[in-house]
């Protein structure tokens, strides 16, 4: 495997985030196909005490770069890191390709129309949220007793929250939302590899990012076992894959 191209940075970049967030998931699919190191750093989804340093932005995901810039967004993100992180070329990207104007659009779209839909679908009840909340228990960041206090807590926050989500993005189904989405994605992709053609881009790292988070939970099974969304998430997993270890 090719030397980090980071490496000889102070530093890596530091993502702050949530585990099942699918925007910080989505950022972090972008981020390994370029290579680029990384520390995702946990935020308390009660306190957010770890990103109450930033003064501009108060959601997940947010990044301080190498060199301490602190960008907040998935897409600004992705952006920032091709600016100053790292080049396409280094990267071994074509810019033209990945970063191109239908891949921006269905980046968009993905955070508009179907990001939006995974949360909704994994927060339906406060069981459903707790089983959602379980990778507190795993993060070093936090003490068991803190952990399962968050989880509890969270899970009745969460599915309290939960019609008021719906409501924000005008949803009366979120199961019938998810999968309009899906359906949408599928007839782009097409009979095509990826979306993005031969090669994944922008898009199709966001879409896979935002499932490959929760694979934890019963949703993912669902996602990848899709007779259309399935193989394609797949082709993607393979060529991160494969990306990676060049």
């Amino acid at each position: 495997m090719k030397r980090s191209l980071l490496r000889a940075a102070a530093e890596p970049l530091k993502l702050y985030q949530y585990a099942i967030c699918p925007f910080c998931n989505k950022t972090k699919a972008a981020l390994d196909f370029l290579k680029v190191p990384y520390r995702s750093v946990e935020v308390d989804p009660l306190t957010r005490s770890q990103i109450k340093f930033s003064k501009d932005y108060k959601k997940v995901p947010i990044a301080v770069m190498s060199g301490g810039t602190v960008v907040g967004g998935s897409t600004e993100i992705v952006d920032a890191v091709l600016e100053s992180e790292v080049s396409a070329p280094q990267a071994g990207v074509d810019a033209k390709h990945f970063l191109s104007d239908e891949a921006r659009h269905w980046n968009k779209w993905c955070d508009e129309k179907f990001a939006v839909c995974v949360y909704p679908n994994i927060t339906r009840s406060v069981s459903e949220c707790w089983q959602a909340l379980g990778y507190l228990q795993k993060c070093p960041e936090f003490s068991l007793p803190r952990a399962v206090a968050t989880r509890a807590l969270g899970a009745v926050g969460m599915a309290a929250a939960h019609g008021k989500i719906k409501k924000k993005y005008q949803m009366e189904d979120e199961r019938e939302a998810l999968f309009t989405a899906v359906d949408a994605w599928t007839a782009e992709v097409g009979g095509k590899e990826f979306r993005g053609g031969e090669k994944p881009d922008l898009s199709d790292l966001a879409v896979f990012g935002c499932i490959r988070g929760i694979s934890d939970l019963p949703l993912y099974s669902e996602m990848t076992e899709h007779k259309a969304f399935g193989p394609w998430f797949g082709r993607v997993a393979n060529a991160l894959k494969a990306k990676i270890a060049e």
